[in-house]
């Protein structure tokens, strides 16, 4: 019995996500390049229409790529700052925050808007003030657990399937 996803996505073919609505990965300042490795290979298994690294002239392109693997050259990427960051994203898209921050919903309580751009804040810091007052809203990933505390790129990957399956 054969295991692997290319053969068994071969028999199971996934609804792919129209052009217009892919979504846009944002990660504000993240510290550490395999986390923004793991959100470029995770915008390769969405169909995300790019990410876009803010502040992460510091990260090693190397350890970026190596995490992200092939995904790499599928996926635009795209590297700036802050005042920049309008440039790369279509008016019509809602930034939303993914955040414990005050004002912040569930994910699962309504529907996330058709065209977004997710944004994921710093590891440790969150995401910077200049970045959530961008955001029209902020929902947050419910943890009924003991730990409340997940990897971004983790939960980036909850919300991003959450999307997805409010759009199919």
């Amino acid at each position: 019995m054969e295991t692997h996803s290319k053969y068994f996505f071969a028999d199971h073919p996934t609804k792919e996500i129209p052009e217009d609505i892919r979504p846009i990965i944002i990660t504000d300042s993240f510290s550490t390049p395999s986390n923004v490795g793991s959100i470029i290979r995770l915008a390769a298994n969405i169909g995300a229409k790019r990410v876009i690294v803010l502040n992460g002239e510091h990260l090693r392109k190397s350890k970026i790529k190596k995490t992200a693997g092939a995904s790499y050259e599928q996926v635009e990427v795209k590297y700036t700052d802050v005042p920049r960051l309008s440039q790369f994203i279509p008016e019509d898209y809602s930034l939303i925050a993914i955040e414990t921050s005050e004002g912040a919903i569930s994910l699962y309580k309504d529907n996330l808007p058709e065209k977004i751009a997710l944004v994921l804040g710093n590891e440790k810091f969150g995401m910077s003030s200049e970045v959530i007052e961008q955001c029209q809203q902020s929902r947050y990933v419910p943890m009924p657990g003991k730990i409340k505390s997940m990897n971004v790129s983790h939960a980036a990957s909850v919300c991003l399937f959450e999307w997805y399956r409010q759009q199919i």
